[in-house]
């Protein structure tokens, strides 16, 4: 179906707090891809995927979310487009995917999606008054007035020549696409229309219209889409470098040693780099002898290296001596440490490797011939068997990083155990041991806690759970995967009582788990505490559970739902 071959990107950031974001690009590119993907086509993808979206340098970081700190809201927002992505789609629709940036950071995502659209995707977005620049990025736009109808739809540069032929004048230094919108909203004044109302727009779009059906390219005339200028080149680089910056300099202070630049340039280019590297780039960007960085002059310089000359603290020391810059650039580099020859491979490694390469390439290649034909149009995925591992692998590596969590719990289960064996040894001691309401009380403690717990197996992560469903996830494959994983929680210690325990757990984990699919997660504590209190406390109650043992459909009833009777 063209599901298996869309993806949707919503403006909400929804995605996996638990894993990193090259987890994220890989168990979506494995979910989503065709079915019998290949393991090396996958980490092509993933790493694909990071470099397109600029966040190969965050890759192995924890996305996070409230409660535990992660990546940025702009790179969470790139882990965001960067699962639709990864599931290779034809078609790409976004909703508002620069929501919450700000103008850089919006220009780098339009810019990342610019490049895809020229290998071949097709991306529709809604975006809200973004700058000009951006823009003019876009091949075509639809501009709507009241009502949802066209006020126009074609290029993107030329809008504004096709409101100023309707007689609408742009005020100087005024950005063109808030102007738009206050055109379609009838605040901007019509000299050649002096009864000017917004509704007028689309009947004027639709003679244009009937226009252009004799001529399809009188719009297009002139208003050929741009690329990205040096100037924003530049921009967007400057701010990838400074949000590297703080990510490092934890302290504030604008400056850096060696060992800090070190781990700077380690988290930019995900390489260690050597120490003699680091040394003479501090040279270079502060000077001979440097201790320190600062901010400044390390963007300065990695910003400068675009140009002809970049701003070389030693070739300029050098020049104030009277040496030329040729031969100082010959001098630094006799002095550089030659690197070690290496041995040339052996025949049988190269063909190895050449072998490898090239069924790299055949499959890529056929990927590409079957995009382009019309089998692009639907996609065969992964079936529940196989998407059961991937779930299973995917859950496991969440729960063993909630480790947290669950030791709060289980602390908690074992403070209840001891204030309920101090109770039962000290204050109560005097009730028999055969007494049924021991048990009860036991029972029904033993499953609120549990049903409260396990509402987080599904009720924390309902929105990615739809997300991925409407994409084609396996919904029992799904299921199955966090049953099967939280069902080893919690153990049961005491081997005499490990078959009712048992039960209790399965039935109250199954109640929670209802609930956390049923409704929101903040209205689960509460309901889940009312249904155990009615059908542990309740209906399991020896005192009056002869009152509804009389037979009929209310014995039935009471004996299906009821974890104590």
């Amino acid at each position: 179906s063209l599901k298996s071959v869309m993806g949707f990107v919503p403006q909400d950031d929804i995605v996996h707090q638990e894993l990193t974001v090259r987890e994220q690009i890989q168990f979506s590119a494995r979910l989503r891809g065709r079915k019998g993907i290949s393991a090396g086509r996958v980490e092509r993808i993933t790493e694909d995927v990071l470099n397109v979206m600029q966040i190969d340098h965050v890759q192995n970081s924890i996305v996070g979310g409230v409660e535990q700190r992660g990546i940025s809201g702009g790179q969470r927002k790139r882990v965001n487009i960067g699962l639709e992505l990864a599931a290779e789609p034809t078609l790409l629709f976004l909703d508002e995917p620069t929501s919450g940036l700000d103008s850089t950071s919006s220009l780098s995502v339009c810019s990342s999606l610019k490049k895809m659209c020229q290998l071949g995707m097709t991306s529709v977005m809604v975006i809200h008054q973004p700058r000009y620049s951006l823009f003019t990025l876009f091949d075509d736009v639809l501009l709507l007035g009241k009502g949802g109808k066209a006020v126009y739809l074609g290029p993107s540069a030329g809008a504004k020549p096709y409101f100023e032929s309707l007689g609408f004048e742009m005020p100087v230094n005024e950005n063109p696409a808030d102007w738009f919108m206050d055109v379609i909203s009838g605040e901007v004044p019509n000299d050649q229309i002096p009864n000017f109302k917004p509704e007028m727009l689309f009947d004027m779009w639709r003679e244009k219209a009937a226009e252009r059906t004799g001529n399809p390219n009188l719009l297009r005339q002139g208003s050929e889409t741009r690329l990205l200028s040096q100037e924003e080149d530049l921009e967007l680089l400057s701010h990838k470098l400074k949000e590297a910056w703080e990510y490092i300099d934890i302290n504030r202070d604008g400056t850096m040693k060696a060992d800090e630049l070190q781990q700077l340039l380690a988290h930019c280019c995900s390489i260690q780099p050597h120490a003699d590297i680091v040394r003479e780039l501090m040279d270079r960007m502060a000077g001979d002898g440097a201790k320190e960085v600062t901010k400044h002059q390390f963007l300065d310089y990695l910003c400068s290296l675009s140009a002809d000359v970049a701003n070389d603290q030693t070739l300029a020391c050098l020049d104030v001596e009277g040496i030329p810059r040729t031969q100082s650039m010959f001098a630094w580099a006799t002095r550089s440490k030659t690197p070690p020859k290496q041995e040339a491979p052996r025949p049988d490694e190269a063909s190895d490797d050449s072998s490898i390469a090239s069924s790299y390439f055949v499959e890529d290649l056929e990927a590409a011939h079957s995009e382009a034909s019309l089998d692009c149009l639907s996609r065969e995925t992964p079936g529940f068997s196989r998407q059961l591992q991937i779930l299973m692998l995917r859950r496991l590596v969440q729960w063993w990083r909630m480790n947290r969590q669950r030791s709060i719990f289980l602390a908690a289960l074992m403070s209840g155990g001891v204030v309920l064996a101090v109770i039962d040894r000290f204050i109560v001691s005097g009730t028999p041991r055969w007494d049924a309401m021991s048990f009860l009380n036991l029972h029904s403690c033993l499953a609120l806690m549990l049903a409260i717990f396990c509402l987080q197996v599904f009720g924390n992560d309902q929105p990615v759970f739809w997300r991925e469903s409407s994409s084609g996830m396996n919904v029992f494959a799904y299921f199955q995967s966090r049953l099967l994983v939280n069902s080893r929680q919690p153990g049961v210690a005491f081997w005499k009582f490990f078959l009712p325990f048992g039960f209790t757990a399965y039935a109250a984990s199954g109640w929670g788990y209802l609930i956390s699919t049923l409704v929101p997660p903040r209205h689960g504590p509460f309901i889940v505490s009312l249904i155990v209190f009615v059908i542990c406390g309740l209906l399991g109650n020896p005192s009056t559970l002869s009152n509804f043992l009389v037979g009929g459909s209310m014995e039935v009833c009471v004996s299906a739902v009821s974890i104590t009777r």
